[in-house]
């Protein structure tokens, strides 16, 4: 995947994570990264990786939504994640500085770039989901596990891996 390994390809796989996230490059080479890449290395890296992941659009039976609170270098960002439960496929990142009905609904626009039709949304108790999901005219239900356990284990492998920074 990377060409050279001036630094290990987890921190450019994180790295690339956290620019399809919402950060800039700029923010990305000059304060988050122990590695002090530049930023022209990191939009190498983002480029080389960004195929993987742009998932097509199509048909969604079901998928699963949800965000986490992430705290870099005392600032706090909410990253909201959507996740098809058939195929395990990553379909949306989005990070945000608040978590609020409007950023869900933004998020939820996102999500619906991927998908042919309207799916079936699983939601946790979030009452910011509700609102946005009626104004997209979506069907949502409230899930505490089963078909949430895909975007529950995402957030855990990430959550895993950014506590080593």
């Amino acid at each position: 995947m990377f060409r050279f390994h001036n630094y290990s390809p987890l921190e450019k796989t994180y790295t690339v994570i956290l620019y399809l996230a919402g950060l800039s490059l700029r923010d990305l080479s000059e304060r988050y990264l122990l590695v002090g890449a530049s930023r022209e290395s990191v939009r190498e890296w983002v480029h080389r990786v960004s195929g993987l992941f742009n998932p097509s659009r199509s048909f969604r039976r079901v998928i699963a939504v949800d965000e986490r609170v992430v705290k870099f270098n005392g600032n706090t960002c909410y990253i909201w994640s959507a996740v098809d439960v058939d195929s395990g496929e990553i379909l949306a990142i989005y990070s945000s500085m608040g978590r609020s009905m409007l950023n869900a609904l933004k998020f939820m626009k996102r999500v619906l770039m991927v998908c042919d039709g309207k799916p079936l949304i699983v939601v946790d108790r979030g009452p910011w989901y509700p609102w946005a999901l009626r104004r997209l005219g979506l069907n949502y239900f409230h899930e505490t596990f089963s078909n949430r356990n895909r975007i529950e284990r995402w957030f855990r492998e990430l959550k895993d891996r950014t506590k080593r920074f």
